[in-house]
């Protein structure tokens, strides 16, 4: 088992997950069109099409809360990061085609997959439902959130083209997304290391993911991603959802961060508020000390939940 680095999700995975709401400049340091992609909807695929004829009305509404998103985070900034702010957010006029980033950090060798999720997750949280439904891209892999797949089988061809084209020369890939976006990572990781990524080593690290399958996904998930770490806030709620009581799982090892009690769930839940400062005090707390087998890191990250 691999520790869990926070100093790596602080200072350079962190910046990606932000970096993935907003659609009009790829996050620090990359430039479009360079060595930064934007992740985009097609709602045209027959695989899209075949998915929403299965979904709910309840999926239908949780595509249409990420197709409402902002080109640009509203909630940026600790001081308007509360659930009074949220409901008076003024939603996208357009169709929000932009989903994320995909990043080439040609120094390291290594692509990035950036998933963003939505501000407005009072949309689908307020009536979630568990439907299951078939791992589509994988036959016979499990079975996985309904709604979560429909999401993914939005952008499934456009994120699986920049991969194959942007990573030729990689030798990982880091794959993160904050909230919706972590069950859009767990949905894809599977997907992309089946063939247009299968050269690459995966690096997992998420923010507030849901639960995104059940056993059987959960299982070929984890045979197949060695470095796989949730960063969970205790005080959030969306990663105890769908409940363990219908049978989803969580894949990969918790990380758990404490942003301070708060009873405002958009405070606890999105990323300045309830993550970042969590984060920063969990590494604060956590002091990198000289290990025997795994070199310079800190005791508390070789320890990792998976329920």
């Amino acid at each position: 088992m691999i520790p869990f680095d926070g100093l790596f999700a602080q200072n350079y995975v962190y910046p990606f997950a932000l970096g993935a709401y907003d659609a009009t400049q790829p996050p620090p340091g990359y430039s479009s069109g360079t060595n930064a992609f934007g992740i985009l909807v097609d709602t045209t695929r027959q695989g899209y099409v075949s998915q929403l004829a299965q979904s709910s009305a309840a999926h239908k509404r949780m595509m249409q809360s990420m197709l409402d998103q902002p080109r640009q985070l509203q909630l940026a900034s600790l001081a308007s990061a509360n659930n009074t702010q949220l409901l008076a957010a003024r939603r996208s006029t357009q169709p929000n085609q932009h989903f994320g980033w995909v990043c080439v950090d040609a120094s390291k060798s290594r692509l990035i997959v950036a998933f963003r999720g939505t501000e407005f997750f009072h949309d689908w949280l307020d009536d979630f439902d568990f439907i299951p439904a078939p791992y589509a891209p994988i036959p016979g892999r499990g079975t996985v959130h309904q709604g979560f797949q429909l999401v993914y089988y939005s952008i499934r061809d456009n994120v699986r083209q920049l991969v194959q084209t942007h990573g030729a020369n990689c030798k990982e890939i880091l794959i993160t997304g904050h909230s919706l976006g972590g069950a859009l990572v767990g949905v894809a990781t599977p997907d992309l290391l089946n063939d247009v990524a299968a050269n690459l080593s995966p690096i997992v690290y998420t923010w507030a993911e849901p639960r995104v399958g059940h056993d059987d996904f959960v299982s070929f998930f984890d045979t197949h991603v060695n470095v796989c770490y949730r960063i969970v806030n205790v005080w959030d709620v969306v990663p105890h959802l769908p409940p363990v009581l219908a049978l989803y799982e969580h894949e990969g090892s918790d990380a758990t961060i404490d942003s301070g009690f708060s009873l405002d769930i958009v405070k606890n839940h999105v990323l300045v508020s309830g993550y970042a400062p969590g984060l920063a005090e969990w590494n604060r707390s956590h002091v990198p000390q000289a290990t025997r087998h795994f070199g310079t890191t800190t005791i508390a990250a070789l320890v990792g939940r998976t329920a």
